[in-house]
């Protein structure tokens, strides 16, 4: 694990980008920042895997599409080792660059941010505004090493146990932030096609992203993955995605709505919003899930799923990016229980989908 920097001392930051022209333009963006301190640069993924073992960078700021070894792979390497908070900064929000960097949240990057458009008014100056809080914010998490391949269920542990009161639950609500489509994946692939039930999202990421993340959870899980776009009745077997910038609620009679209401907290789309529609508009007919993700969004959105009678899960600790969302909804007494998010979609399968229907969830 890197150590996070003493009070005082600059954010060692790692620069990755095939582009020499790009790194120019970071450092210009960065210039008089007593905060931060650029230690490296590398121009492949390689030379990023060999600087973050040397030079030991507090963050590491690298581009998706690299020749040689790309930023996705140079992510896997490095968080299999080292253990760094990587930001990806990546040229597009669409198209095959977006689902790329996605891809480098789920092998262990910390957050994502677009690059600026230099031809654009007021595009570097508003790219380097972000980008510096974004450094100072990674750099304050302490990270945990990656494995390369991931344990579905954690040995020795048995089934998960959930309620057994016959309590036929109509809707799953889900909320999750950093490490949460490594999450997201681990728990949509374990679930089968005819899921019997609707499932909505709020993930935290980075405007512009949302597109290029529903198209990569839609690789890994049979269900139908999109993003809610005003006012729609839910589906079992779908998944609804927030959209950027909106709320999601739950509404009475199978209904859900995007909406403009203001941000509950920091965050919006919030999953605290999203989760207290839920308890409601379905009572103890609702399940709620926490996933890894900084902050304390969704703990007391999960507290009134709880006090409604609905059913609570929140990802453990030994599983999480960051255990901070999971870890102030057990604070708050909101959780039934904690778990893998694989071991979430077992648990699921066995509470909602009826046993003669249980024959393998997921893809083949």
């Amino acid at each position: 694990m890197t150590p996070s920097p003493a009070t005082g001392d600059p954010v060692r930051l790692l620069v990755v980008d095939d582009s020499v022209s790009i790194r120019a333009v970071i450092r210009a963006m960065l210039e008089g920042d007593a905060g931060i301190r650029i230690v490296g640069e590398a121009g492949t993924g390689g030379e990023a895997v060999e600087m973050a073992r040397t030079l030991r960078p507090g963050v590491i700021l690298m581009d998706v599409q690299m020749p040689e070894m790309d930023g996705i792979e140079a992510t896997g390497r490095i968080m299999a080792t080292e253990a760094v908070p990587i930001i990806a900064f990546s040229s597009f929000t669409w198209g095959g660059e977006a689902k790329a960097s996605i891809e480098m949240l789920a092998a262990g990057a910390l957050d994502v941010m677009p690059k600026p458009d230099l031809g654009a008014p007021g595009a570097v100056s508003d790219c380097s505004r972000v980008l510096r809080k974004k450094i100072r914010s990674a750099s304050r998490v302490a990270v945990v090493r990656h494995l390369r391949r991931a344990v579905p269920m954690a040995q020795g542990r048995g089934e998960p146990s959930g309620r057994s009161d016959g309590t036929r639950f109509e809707v799953l609500g889900v909320g999750a932030s950093t490490g949460g489509p490594t999450a997201l994946r681990e728990l949509f692939s374990g679930l089968p096609a005819d899921f019997p039930i609707p499932i909505l999202v709020v993930q935290h990421i980075t405007a512009g992203f949302t597109t290029g993340f529903v198209e990569w959870l839609r690789q890994h899980t049979p269900l139908d993955v999109r993003v809610a776009n005003g006012e729609e009745r839910t589906v079992p077997g779908s998944i609804l995605i927030a959209p950027e910038g909106r709320q999601l609620e739950a509404m009475p009679g199978g209904t859900v709505r995007a909406t403009s209401r203001k941000p509950r907290g920091l965050h919006l789309p919030s999953a605290d919003t999203l989760l207290s529609s839920l308890a409601s508009a379905y009572g103890r007919r609702c399940i709620g899930a926490l996933l890894t993700g900084m902050g304390s969004d969704g703990a007391e959105g999960l507290l009134d799923i709880r006090r409604a009678g609905g059913f609570t899960l929140a990802q453990d600790e030994e599983t999480c990016v960051v255990f901070g969302m999971p870890r102030e909804a057990v604070r708050r007494c909101a959780v039934d229980q904690s778990m893998a998010p694989a071991s979430m979609a077992e648990l699921l399968r066995r509470m909602v989908v009826p046993s003669d229907r249980r024959v393998g969830g997921g893809r083949a």
